[in-house]
């Protein structure tokens, strides 16, 4: 270890209040979709259920279960009833939000409330399984034998090995214009109320995100919709950011074949938001994540291994925050996110995360 690392781990040691400081094999920090993931998987392969704290501020399932539940899923229901089946831990609580599920058609593309509530069950099964603690963590300290997690309470806990399923916010870039927030614009009925007949809006961004709004405001009849997109929308690159479902058919047959009159789209060039970005009022920002802020050994900007997830010697990184990535035709990275990304990933490489010796 560092002579820096050491005074830094010292330094948190002697200086951070303590409320409580017990030790644990396992912690999991995060309850949206990697958190309960990693959970299930972590009790699959064999982890004593003692052994591990998990914790969130929330428990209930993240940005997704806070923000998206009218989001309309890229997803089809057989690949989420293939995600409940993939662990048994899901068949072992009742849940009528599960049953409903699984009557579902098979070939619909949902809106996300119909998983969310499931995981949300999912959630207060696991919890009465394990130790939780519903305190966001602010920090995590390398200790020597393991890692210490600072908590937002003067809370402390000590765990020899850590999963960071953080998530992310939406990305935002610095345009002097009245931001609509991305995370109400995906929800239809939450958008009209930030929009009128008159207004002209700038939308960033050229995935997924971006054409579900698009298809949302020409629907809410605003005045004018400018578009500016670094990378054109795809319509399949498994498991990232690409079309499917209402999006999909609202791209191919609306889009593609007669464009509403209000919607010009333009590359995300100088030139471009020069001349058109001055025509306009209001702006949404779907332009991707940023992962939420947590410091590691007093750090903001640390890496990890997109292949492994290591993060650092017994800390491990999942889901939005820490995504596996995939080389495009292109020879672009690309972060892939999902139901069944994050639970093939989790059952991949939890049981070597569980091999590899401590510090």
């Amino acid at each position: 270890m560092s002579k820096n690392i050491l005074f830094l781990s010292l330094f948190f040691l002697l200086t951070i209040p303590r409320y409580s400081f017990a030790k644990y094999q396992w912690a999991v920090v995060g309850a949206g979709l990697a958190g309960v993931t990693a959970m299930v998987v972590l009790l699959e392969s064999g982890v004593d259920a003692s052994s591990i704290i998990w914790i969130d501020p929330e428990f209930n399932m993240g940005r997704m279960g806070k923000y998206y539940r009218h989001v309309p899923a890229n997803t089809k229901i057989q690949i989420l009833q293939n995600y409940l089946n993939k662990c048994p831990v899901f068949q072992e609580f009742p849940s009528e939000s599960r049953d409903k599920l699984f009557l579902c058609d098979q070939e619909e593309f949902p809106l996300l409330d119909v998983i969310i509530d499931p995981l949300v069950d999912a959630t207060h099964y696991l919890r009465s399984k394990v130790n939780s603690l519903q305190e966001m963590v602010i920090g995590v300290m390398s200790d020597g034998d393991g890692w210490i997690l600072e908590c937002s309470n003067s809370i402390t806990i000590q765990a020899q090995k850590v999963i960071l399923a953080i998530g992310g916010y939406p990305k935002k870039l610095d345009y002097q214009l009245q931001e609509i927030p991305l995370d109400e614009a995906l929800d239809k009925d939450k958008l009209a109320t930030y929009v009128s007949a008159n207004d002209s809006i700038a939308v960033f961004g050229g995935m997924h995100s971006a054409m579900l709004v698009l298809k949302y405001l020409s629907e809410l009849g605003v005045k004018e919709i400018f578009n500016f997109y670094t990378t054109p929308y795809q319509y399949r690159i498994p498991g990232a950011e690409s079309l499917e479902g209402e999006t999909k058919l609202w791209v191919k047959n609306v889009l593609e074949q007669k464009p509403p009159r209000n919607l010009t789209r333009t590359k995300n060039t100088q030139e471009n938001v020069d001349r058109y970005l001055p025509l306009c009022n209001k702006v949404i920002y779907a332009i991707g994540f940023e992962r939420n802020p947590l410091s590691v050994n007093g750090r903001y900007d640390y890496t990890y291994d997109d292949n492994t997830g290591i993060i650092a010697p017994n800390l491990y990184g999942i889901g939005m925050a820490f995504p596996h990535t995939i080389q495009t035709l292109k020879c672009n990275k690309v972060a892939i996110h999902g139901f069944v990304i994050y639970s093939s990933y989790a059952h991949n490489l939890i049981p070597q995360w569980k091999e590899l010796a401590h510090f």
